[in-house]
């Protein structure tokens, strides 16, 4: 008898050489071409922190749209938010980086993480600061955007539009992976989506270590310079 994985979003990553050359926040994904989604999610003391930030295409110097979805995710509780606002591209930055300052951030927010209280708004609104890396790649900072971390395990991922995919998964040394059925390849999952509830679930079916449990989901792509997650 089959085991079967629910129907989940799924997160695998492609393999590319990461461009030193900057562009001005190309869209690749979100409903609209004009849109474009970064995803990640950190452990923390307090829980897991989930990030999802679209930002709609614009120019250096110039305000445009964003929209924040934050969750936080612990053994005995679960807290979301969801900002919508303008955001701000400033350039100038050392290797090439365009800064992003997320403006006006929701105020009932318990989540704290990668928050800095505005120094130039009346009302103190929350701000977030980002620099870009290649062109898929969002790195946390401080007001200043000096980098609160460069691992690529702590950055925002560009994200490709989302598509079905179906075949077997597998986790095991704390490494996952998935052999795609349509494609006949195997492709390495990366720590985003929702990893952890598939992980859990695929050791509550399985009876042998290595053993593949199939799964048919809604997927999506994000760059990788090569390295495993």
């Amino acid at each position: 008898m089959k085991k079967f994985l629910p129907l989940i979003f799924f997160v695998w990553s492609c393999t590319g050489n990461e461009t030193k050359n900057q562009k001005p926040l190309q869209v690749l994904n979100v409903n609209d071409d004009e849109w474009a989604t970064y995803e990640g999610r950190w452990s923390s003391d307090r829980g897991v922190l989930s990030l999802e930030l679209s930002l709609k295409e614009g120019s250096v110097g110039i305000d445009s749209d964003y929209k924040l979805q934050e969750s936080l995710l612990s053994d005995t509780r679960a807290f979301g938010t969801t900002s919508i606002g303008k955001y701000t591209t400033v350039s100038g930055l050392s290797d090439g980086a365009l800064g992003i300052e997320i403006q006006n951030l929701d105020k009932r927010s318990e989540i704290t993480m990668f928050r800095f209280e505005s120094t130039t708004e009346p009302n103190k609104t929350d701000e977030m600061f980002f620099i870009t890396r290649g062109n898929d790649e969002l790195i946390p900072c401080d007001d200043h955007f000096k980098p609160l971390t460069t691992n690529k395990k702590f950055t925002l991922h560009k994200r490709s539009r989302l598509f079905t995919v179906e075949g077997y998964f597998s986790a095991y040394a704390g490494a996952a992976e998935f052999f795609e059925m349509n494609t006949r390849e195997n492709w390495i999952v990366a720590d985003l989506g929702e990893i952890d509830k598939i992980k859990l679930r695929h050791k509550e079916l399985i009876k042998q270590e290595f053993e593949g449990v199939y799964l048919k989901a809604l997927a999506y792509s994000v760059a990788d310079s090569g390295d495993r997650w």
